[in-house]
């Protein structure tokens, strides 16, 4: 039986995840026994059909795919809560927002997986009385990897997948293996990420891997683990070290070299649209205090709220200077003008949270989320 064969052998439900043994690969659809969703067979043996040549295409290696753990109301919360909260974003935000669409987004990282080697030296504090002395230590330690790195790029791409450069830059920083390395994946169905009939529900799009395995393993890879083995020193290390110098190397499994397995990792996108000006939100599909986003600002509230900072902290610096050349009394006033300037400011900022968020009612209703803001 061939590798692929055995990736066919089952067909998980997109709805509940069961694995779905029982049922006619020529049929056009599936039925779940066990949540009763219908969904597109992607298995059917038709070259006409758009699912099969999806597949065909995303598995010539074993293709994974981490679900979604976020839903689209966990995404709509975070976009609704940062335009409420944010301070300089205009206050009628909500009256003149568009959203140009909602996708979920998946973005093929490869897998490379190996083991380190780590031998590190630092300095560790000693005491000696009321002294502190810092003498040489050393240790070593050794330890597997498995890193996952972006498999595309923006500028490379065609221009159906392209997207803005920030989100670019996002998808390529995104720490996967602290974010997602524990969260169990599938063999890739396109049945668990095609596009519902419902026109309400979000559309997908799967980006296209145009990087090549080997080089990203050179230009990044290697540095990745490096860190890893670092970061493993750093923990072992003595309590209130210093200096730590790390001469570590790193052992690829060759079988990850340039037939690195693919992980497709789940992304909600959205591009909106204020005063016909575009802006977008990107959020992780496994966590939602992963995102980035940009956003209409108001010049007005951004330089009310630059000069407040400005004599909060001059206030500040100003106490520091009276308490050394005079005394506490005096240090008291513009301690208090900069107490007074953060409360006024607070005040400010608290009504125009309240004027976005009786906007954003009037637009989307009672959501939960702005009960909590």
């Amino acid at each position: 039986m061939s590798r692929n064969e055995e990736f066919l052998k089952e067909l998980k439900c997109s709805g509940c995840g069961q694995s779905i043994t029982d049922f006619d690969r020529n049929a056009d659809t599936v039925t779940c026994p066990f949540c009763k969703k219908k969904f597109l067979n992607p298995f059917k043996n038709s070259e006409s059909s758009s699912e099969k040549e999806f597949y065909e295409r995303k598995s010539g290696n074993s293709t994974f795919i981490i679900p979604f753990k976020e839903d689209v109301e966990s995404f709509s919360d975070q976009i609704i809560s940062h335009l409420t909260t944010t301070n300089d974003v205009p206050l009628d935000i909500f009256n003149q927002l568009s959203f140009d669409r909602i996708e979920k987004l998946y973005v093929p990282y490869f897998t490379y997986q190996g083991n380190f080697y780590c031998s590190w030296n630092c300095e560790v504090p000693i005491k000696s009385g009321s002294n502190t002395e810092y003498r040489p230590h050393s240790g070593n330690t050794n330890g597997n990897f498995k890193i996952l790195i972006s498999a595309w790029g923006n500028a490379s791409d065609s221009e159906e997948n392209r997207l803005p450069s920030g989100i670019a830059q996002f998808i390529d920083n995104f720490s996967v293996n602290n974010e997602i390395g524990n969260q169990n994946g599938a063999v890739f169905e396109p049945s668990m990420v095609q596009n519902s009939d419902d026109q309400n529900e979000p559309k997908f799009k799967v980006l296209n891997a145009n990087q090549d395995s080997r080089s990203l393993w050179n230009s990044y890879g290697q540095t990745i683990a490096g860190r890893i083995a670092e970061n493993r020193a750093r923990e072992i290390a003595p309590e209130g070290f210093r200096k730590l110098k790390c001469s570590t190397s790193v052992e690829l499994d060759p079988r990850f070299l340039d037939k690195s397995e693919t992980v497709l990792v789940p992304f909600w996108f959205t591009q909106y649209s204020y005063c016909n000006q575009q802006f977008y939100f990107v959020s992780s599909g496994v966590n939602k205090n992963t995102n980035d986003w940009t956003h209409p600002v108001d010049p007005a509230l951004k330089t009310m709220e630059e000069r407040f900072g400005l004599g909060i902290g001059a206030s500040l610096i100003l106490a520091v200077i009276v308490f050394f050349a005079s005394s506490w009394a005096w240090a008291t006033i513009p301690l208090g003008l900069a107490l007074t300037l953060f409360i006024i400011n607070l005040n400010i900022n608290n009504k125009n949270k309240e004027q976005r968020k009786i906007a954003a009612r009037a637009v989307f209703g009672d959501q939960e989320i702005l009960n909590k803001l």
